[in-house]
C-alpha cells in the first residue's frame, strides 16, 4: 500500500487542458509499475451489472480494486450512480479527481482517495487516503460479472447446475449465490477475468 501524500507518477499535458485518457494512461502506468512481478491483472472499462457501469480501470489480485476517473474536464452528473454500482461489487473503491472534485464527491468512508494536480507543466497523482475494504458486497451484483457459461461452470463443479441449465442469466446468477459462499465467488469471478485476459492475450499471439 502507498502512503497517504505520496506522489507516484507525472506526465501529460497541463491539469486544466487534461482529460480521461490523459489521467487514465498516468494511472495504468502507476499500476503496471507498482504490481511489475506480480501476477496482478490491470484492465479497462469492466462493466458492472450487465454494464449499467463501467469501471474506468481495474485491478485484480487477491481482490478487486475499481477507480473511478473524474479529469478536470468531467462533471460528477453520474457520480452517485457510479459510486453506488462500485460498492456493491469492488473490495476496494477509488476516487481519483481534481482535490475540488474530491471534496464535492463525498464519496463513502471507505473509499480511497486520488488527487489529480499540477506539477511543473504536466499532471500528477497523489494518494489523499487509501482505500478501506468494501464492508457491505452485494453477492448477486458481484455474480453478474460471470458470464453465463463461466456461471454454469461453476455450478456444474458445485453439483448445483441442475434445473438452471436452460434457464434466464439471472437465474443462474441466483443459483450461484446460494450455492457457494460469498469468498468463492469473489475467487470465481477473479479466476474468470484472468482466463479472460489469458484468451484475449492466446488469440493476439
Amino acid at each position: 500500500m502507498v502512503s497517504p501524500g505520496a506522489i507516484f507518477v507525472a506526465r501529460k499535458p497541463e491539469l486544466r487542458r487534461a482529460k480521461d485518457p490523459d489521467v487514465r494512461a498516468l494511472l495504468k502506468q502507476y499500476l503496471e509499475a507498482l504490481h511489475t512481478g506480480t501476477d496482478t491483472l490491470v484492465m479497462e472499462e469492466l462493466g458492472l451489472c450487465q454494464g449499467d457501469v463501467r469501471i474506468d480501470v481495474a485491478s485484480v489480485s487477491g481482490e478487486l480494486s475499481g477507480f473511478e476517473i473524474k479529469s478536470p474536464s468531467d462533471t460528477l452528473a453520474r457520480w452517485p450512480k457510479q459510486r453506488r454500482i462500485y460498492s456493491k461489487v469492488v473490495d476496494r473503491a477509488w476516487l481519483v479527481a481534481p482535490g475540488p472534485k474530491l471534496d464535492a464527491a463525498r464519496a463513502p468512508d471507505w473509499w480511497g482517495q486520488i488527487a489529480v494536480f499540477d506539477l511543473d507543466d504536466r499532471i500528477g497523482l497523489r494518494i489523499v487516503k487509501p482505500a478501506g475494504h468494501n464492508p457491505k458486497l452485494d453477492p448477486l451484483s458481484i455474480a453478474k460479472l460471470l458470464w453465463r457459461d463461466e456461471a454454469i461452470d461453476l455450478l456444474k463443479k458445485s453439483g448445483r447446475a441442475r434445473g438452471v441449465m436452460t434457464k434466464s442469466r439471472r437465474l443462474v446468477w441466483e443459483r450461484v449465490v446460494e450455492a457457494i459462499t460469498l469468498d468463492q465467488l469473489r475467487d470465481a469471478v477473479r479466476a474468470a477475468l484472468r482466463k479472460r485476459r489469458a484468451r484475449v492475450a492466446a488469440l493476439h499471439q
